[in-house]
């Protein structure tokens, strides 16, 4: 009896955190177009939309437009459910720094594909890092 309750302990834990994972994407993109880089409006309607592509729920967003005192660029971020969508970019040089992290059963490579085309970049590198539980 000790044993099955036991067992249906561990069946319940696991099936709990089956498939849970933290995913990182960190993308760096090379020669992005001055207008995209400086357009903080559209970087963050971007991620924006790239975080409801992978299923989440957004509890907080932010975008500056860089420029007064530092570089040119824009940082954008929306933060969701132990999880969020970071982009900062440097129109003068045309670089932009993307991230994007889940945390539970969300794709971030959906929401990569999304913001790739959108933002139409073609010249990237990109890490991936997962860790499982």
């Amino acid at each position: 009896m000790e044993e099955t309750s036991l067992s249906g302990v561990s069946a319940i834990i696991e099936k709990r955190h089956k498939g849970y994972n933290e995913e990182e994407l960190i993308i760096n993109c090379k020669n992005v177009p001055y207008e995209i880089c400086l357009n903080d409006e559209l970087i963050f309607e971007t991620l924006t939309q790239a975080a409801h592509i992978m299923g989440m729920k957004i509890r907080a967003s932010a975008s500056y437009r860089c420029g007064d005192v530092t570089p040119p660029g824009a940082i954008c971020m929306v933060m969701v459910d132990q999880s969020f969508v970071y982009c900062h970019s440097f129109a003068d040089i045309g670089r932009m720094t993307l991230r994007v992290f889940t945390c539970g059963e969300s794709d971030p490579m959906k929401g990569w594909e999304f913001i790739k085309k959108q933002l139409r970049i073609k010249d990237f590198t990109i890490r991936r890092e997962v860790m499982k539980y």
